[in-house]
């Protein structure tokens, strides 16, 4: 096993995704209690010992349970614009675009690549490029457009940023990058940050997978398609990787 992700939580009330190789740990986002993320990193056969941390941007979903991970467990936060690395791993930040400064990641351990890009309003041309080798992409499928529009719960306003190029990204366009990215050879992609009040499991994943059928691609014989859960631990997702 050369690297391996799960989601520990994926959803307006709270994000945080693990990414680990052999020797490193690494969180990508704390917006949980440290008593799930302990709890979590058990069931992975990990701790908190030696736990490295980043953040993709500041919204309280993202950062809640940060404080207390590094207070507590002495974690390593590392927020940084260019390419570090940790333990044996290198991570390359990327912005995207959403309404406060926020950043997609990729995560390199000597040949694989698992990229992470939740929170945007729009994924770029250049985005597409910078992620297309990975072997595992983690993307965000916020909602379903007709269902936000029709929710009288939401203001006005609120419908406008979240439909925004600053926004969150919908099933759709979610669907239309998953497209590009399966036809690059990406073979496995989780769809993450869904909302719960605008849109469903089943729903996004549907989407996705009509959206790729429609041109070409099959879900579970081209790339596989899964949806991480809103408050539970996703499966282990694993790159395995053979050396001479």
């Amino acid at each position: 096993m050369s690297l391996s992700i799960t989601t520990l939580s994926s959803s307006s009330k709270g994000n945080s995704i693990f990414i680990g190789s052999q020797t490193t740990s690494l969180l990508i986002d704390c917006g949980i209690p440290l008593s799930r993320v302990e709890k979590s990193l058990k069931v992975l056969g990990r701790s908190t010992d030696n736990l490295n941390l980043t953040i993709t941007h500041d919204h309280s979903d993202h950062i809640s349970g940060v404080r207390q991970l590094i207070e507590k467990c002495k974690a390593t936060l590392t927020r940084d614009t260019q390419d570090f690395t940790v333990g044996d791993l290198l991570i390359s930040p990327f912005k995207v675009p959403h309404d406060i400064e926020c950043y997609g990641y990729s995560v390199h351990n000597k040949k694989a690549k698992i990229s992470v890009l939740t929170d945007l309003g729009e994924v770029s041309v250049e985005t597409l490029k910078r992620i297309s080798d990975s072997d595992i992409v983690v993307i965000e499928a916020n909602h379903d457009e007709r269902m936000l529009q029709n929710n009288p719960f939401y203001p006005t306003f609120l419908k406008k940023r979240i439909l925004s190029p600053f926004g969150h990204l919908s099933n759709r366009d979610c669907a239309k990058a998953c497209l590009t990215l399966a036809q690059s050879g990406v073979k496995q992609i989780i769809l993450a940050h869904l909302s719960e009040s605008n849109n469903h499991p089943e729903l996004a994943y549907q989407t996705v997978v009509d959206y790729l059928y429609s041109h070409g691609i099959v879900e579970g014989e081209d790339v596989k398609i899964e949806v991480a859960g809103a408050n539970k631990m996703s499966g282990l997702f694993q790159v395995n990787t053979q050396f001479s």
